[in-house]
């Protein structure tokens, strides 16, 4: 069976590697992924190779992800966040699920200040007269 993941509707990924989980190799990697839209949708993706991992990183980052060790995140589909500690980090909700529960993920220190900078920076005046 293959599966497919349509990049543009990723709002966080949370990669597997050897490091993480032994039983992971180059040839069978896996992703977590969660879906935005009317909610917040998890799903683990199998059967990735490293080299298609890393694509995907790359991609993602490309877009303005916020890489925090395995973990990406769109700093524009984080609605709240809140500093645990500012070198250990702080939690980040992303979405609802359907049940109405928040979906939070944990970013490290560096990573959520990077986040903070990006979130508390004004908006693009994007060519309106001020």
């Amino acid at each position: 069976m293959n599966r497919f993941i349509n990049i543009n509707h990723v709002i966080a990924a949370q990669l597997t590697t050897p490091a993480e989980n032994p039983l992971v190799t180059d040839t069978s990697r896996m992703i977590d992924i969660w879906f935005g839209g009317s909610s917040v949708r998890k799903q683990l993706f199998k059967k990735m190779t490293k080299s298609e991992q890393e694509l995907m990183v790359e991609e993602l980052k490309g877009r303005g992800f916020i890489q925090s060790g395995n973990l990406l995140i769109d700093p524009e589909k984080v609605l709240f966040a809140e500093m645990e500690n500012q070198f250990l980090g702080g939690i980040v909700t992303i979405g609802f699920q359907d049940n109405g529960k928040p979906v939070e993920l944990k970013l490290g220190g560096k990573a959520f200040n990077e986040l903070c900078g990006r979130l508390s920076a004004p908006p693009p005046n994007n060519g309106a007269a001020g």
